[in-house]
Order: structure tokens, then C-alpha cells, then sequence
């Protein structure tokens, strides 16, 4: 088995500041700001809520070439990726290709806390971007 348990989800937004405060007062908690250098590719900012050990992420680019940059003029505002937690991002991409699914790197990039990642691209999975992600045990 690949995976057996979500890490999080990223939304996308335009406007981090104004979700940002938004999600901090549905959730009523508080969130965590996230730099560029918390992502695995460069571009990108965001607002991080540990919901017990669930991650849920705003994500924004003001840069129209990244992954988020697209999607938000695309699409707008949404549901981003789904994260899922591995024991070892390559063993699970290698997993990946031998059914039939291409990871978007050969190898894992570094993302949040400089944790290994690798995705699939929403084309192989029904329009959900999925992050495999290598946490610390």
C-alpha cells in the first residue's frame, strides 16, 4: 500500500491575508505563516493550520508560472492537493511508475521543514494534484 493516512490538503487563494483570517476564525486557530523557502519549488507563500496533526495549508503565487500561479488563473480560489503521508517518497514514486503512474520529479525535492516530497499531476488523478510526502518518524 502506498499510503494509509492524509497529511493535509492546500487550498489555493488570491488573497492569503484575507483567508488567512478567515480560516483563523472558523478553525479558531491560529495559523502559521509560511515562506517561500517552506515549498519544494520557489514562487509560493502560505498560511499553515495543524487541525491535530492534520495540515491544512492556504497557499497563494503571485507568480502566473507556478503550479498555484495556474491553478488560481484557471480557476480561482480551491481545493489544490491532497498530501499524503509515505514511509520513503522515492520507494512510493518507484511504486507509482510500476502501476502505471508517472511522478511529476525522478527524484524527491525538498518542501516544507526541508521534508522529501514528489507529486502526481492532476491529469493521473482525476484533477487532484496528490504530494507524497516523507515524514519523520
Amino acid at each position: 500500500m502506498l499510503s494509509n493516512s492524509v497529511h493535509g490538503i492546500n487550498i489555493a487563494v488570491g488573497d492569503l491575508d484575507r483567508w488567512t483570517t478567515k480560516y483563523e476564525q472558523l478553525l479558531g486557530v491560529p495559523s502559521v505563516p509560511v515562506d517561500e523557502n517552506g515549498f519544494a519549488f520557489p514562487g509560493m507563500r502560505g498560511s499553515s493550520f495543524d487541525l491535530n496533526g492534520f495540515s491544512l495549508n492556504l497557499i497563494t503565487s503571485a507568480d502566473p508560472t507556478t503550479s498555484v500561479g495556474r491553478f488560481l488563473e484557471r480557476k480561482g480560489d480551491g481545493f489544490f492537493l491532497l498530501s499524503l503521508r509515505v514511509d520513503d517518497v522515492d520507494a512510493a514514486a518507484e511504486q507509482l511508475r510500476e502501476q502505471g503512474v508517472a511522478p511529476l520529479l525522478d527524484t524527491a525535492a525538498r518542501g516544507a521543514g526541508h521534508l522529501p516530497v514528489n507529486f502526481v499531476h492532476p491529469k493521473e488523478m482525476a484533477g487532484v494534484q496528490i504530494e507524497l510526502i516523507e515524514l519523520p518518524r
